[in-house]
């Protein structure tokens, strides 16, 4: 039995019903809005935070937004990549401008791949991915660090990223980030300064994403890959049980593998290092126990 865990470590079993989340009208203490730019050009993937730093929405692709439960007065943080911040009080979020940024990117070598040799590094048997881990109540993003070694040092290039992912219910979508390793060993600064969305079909699958087109070299500093979820009306569902309570989910989740080695980041207001999985709850995560949690994540090089 595969068992997806969510990052508030609560567990659902699988006898739950889906139900697609859609948004209404707004309600009192709710808030609808877009987010264009300086030449009012919608902008979809904008993180949207409370002032707790939680996430709060993030716009779909026509820049709209539906946040509820809000405060009198209460402040919200708009992020995206590319883009200055910008904090605003909820009686003026209906309409948001933001600026764009200049960013000086951590310099990478961006070269014509020969493309006449590739690999795959961290290969890994689906049948040992037992355990997924979902999005929970606050924002979290899931990074698998990749060391250099002599088989990127021959096929430096990055041509895809191959993920297990679990997307009950439906079609779901997923940011990707490629970011460098910051001296404290954590993920650092984004190697490519685009939005990665991409789209992750229904049900339980190996999704393959191909960002052969930024012709990315990896240095000898090696790569963090990170999975950043997006509250969209797509990723969002309801899971009801026999009693008709209702369960809030996000999908996709991803899949895991137990491991000897530390590869494993995971991200709510802070980076941390996932620790060993001490003790398991379920016969079938009996595989992960006193084991390192490691992303059922590859890579595809090429030279």
């Amino acid at each position: 039995m595969k068992r997806i865990v969510l990052l508030t470590f609560l567990f659902f079993s699988t006898n739950l019903v889906l139900a697609q989340v859609t948004r209404g009208e707004a309600k009192r203490d709710e808030v609808k809005g877009v987010v264009v730019d300086e030449n009012n050009k919608p902008i979809p993937y904008v993180n949207i935070w409370f002032t707790n730093e939680n996430l709060a929405d993030t716009t779909e692709e026509d820049g709209t937004f539906n946040i509820s439960d809000l405060k009198d007065n209460q402040v919200l943080l708009f992020t995206a990549l590319g883009f200055e911040n910008k904090s605003v009080n909820v009686a003026n979020a209906s309409r948001v401008i933001l600026k764009q940024s200049i960013v000086e990117l951590k310099e990478v070598q961006l070269e014509n791949p020969r493309a006449d040799l590739s690999n795959q590094i961290a290969e890994f048997d689906r049948k040992k991915v037992h355990l997924y881990y979902g999005l929970g109540p606050t924002q979290w993003s899931l990074a698998k660090q990749f060391v250099y070694n002599d088989t990127i040092q021959k096929t430096p290039y990055l041509a895809s990223i191959l993920v297990k992912t679990q997307s009950p219910g439906g079609a779901s979508s997923v940011k990707v980030r490629i970011m460098s390793i910051d001296p404290d060993g954590n993920p650092g600064e984004d190697l490519i300064n685009d939005n990665l969305i991409f789209k992750v079909k229904k049900g339980d699958r190996i999704s393959e994403f191909d960002v052969s087109q930024y012709k990315l070299k990896i240095d000898e500093s090696g790569i963090f890959v990170v999975i950043e979820y997006l509250m969209l009306d797509e990723n969002q569902y309801m899971m009801y049980d026999k009693n008709k309570k209702a369960y809030p989910h996000s999908r996709p989740a991803i899949g895991t593998i137990p491991s000897e080695e530390i590869s494993f980041w995971c991200y709510n207001k802070k980076w941390r290092k996932m620790d060993k999985r001490n003790p398991y709850n379920y016969p079938d995560e009996e595989h992960y126990f006193n084991k390192y949690i490691e992303l059922a994540m590859s890579l595809k090089l090429t030279n």
